[in-house]
């Protein structure tokens, strides 16, 4: 069951608002290693981690995987430039671990939001999540060391060092595994 309170007061939802928005969702449950997301399609849903962990992630022309953004419980994710543009996305979103969300479809979002002025305050609140995320992340990635952003992770998702290999990890820190390794090594003495 996901907690109601945090939930509905992160979206600005009240009791009855809460139950129209999640009757738009849809429950899956995904193995460690299953794609939620393939890279090519267009991303027509939005997901919610109830438990378990996700990467995005893209191969580069190298054939280099790197890891985007590592999200665990509570996060919102999926490829929001692909959902609101009807692009092909980049992105392949992958369980890290056996994995819980909720799947949001689009076509029902955008009748729940048609149905109701109170809805646009709420299409803003998802729109600014996700904005914010990604700002978060472009200023990690410019103006922290891998060190900063590897304690930025810890205090952000502990959960993160438990949930998902080393190796995204330093892909999604921009550092090689190695540098990875001496970066803990560091912080444990």
């Amino acid at each position: 069951m996901i907690q109601h309170i945090s939930f509905s007061e992160r979206l600005g939802l009240n009791k009855e608002m809460l139950q129209a928005f999640l009757s738009t969702a849809e429950t899956r449950c995904y193995k460690k290693g299953s794609i939620l997301f393939e890279r090519d399609t267009v991303y027509n849903q939005l997901g919610y981690i109830k438990s378990g962990a996700v990467r995005t992630y893209c191969i580069n022309d190298q054939g280099i995987d790197i890891s985007f953004l590592l999200q665990v419980n509570g996060d919102f994710f999926g490829d929001y430039e692909s959902y609101i543009t009807g692009k092909r996305s980049a992105f392949i979103i992958e369980a890290a671990v056996d994995t819980e969300v909720l799947l949001f479809d689009k076509k029902r979002l955008d009748e729940l939001i048609a149905s109701d002025i109170s809805w646009l305050r709420f299409s803003r609140t998802i729109s600014d999540i996700c904005f914010l995320e990604a700002k978060r992340r472009i200023e990690e990635l410019l103006f922290f060391s891998p060190e900063e952003r590897y304690f930025n992770l810890l205090q952000k998702s502990p959960e993160i060092i438990c949930k998902i290999p080393l190796k995204y990890i330093s892909t999604y820190l921009g550092i090689t595994p190695q540098s990875l390794s001496r970066i803990r090594k560091r912080l444990i003495n």
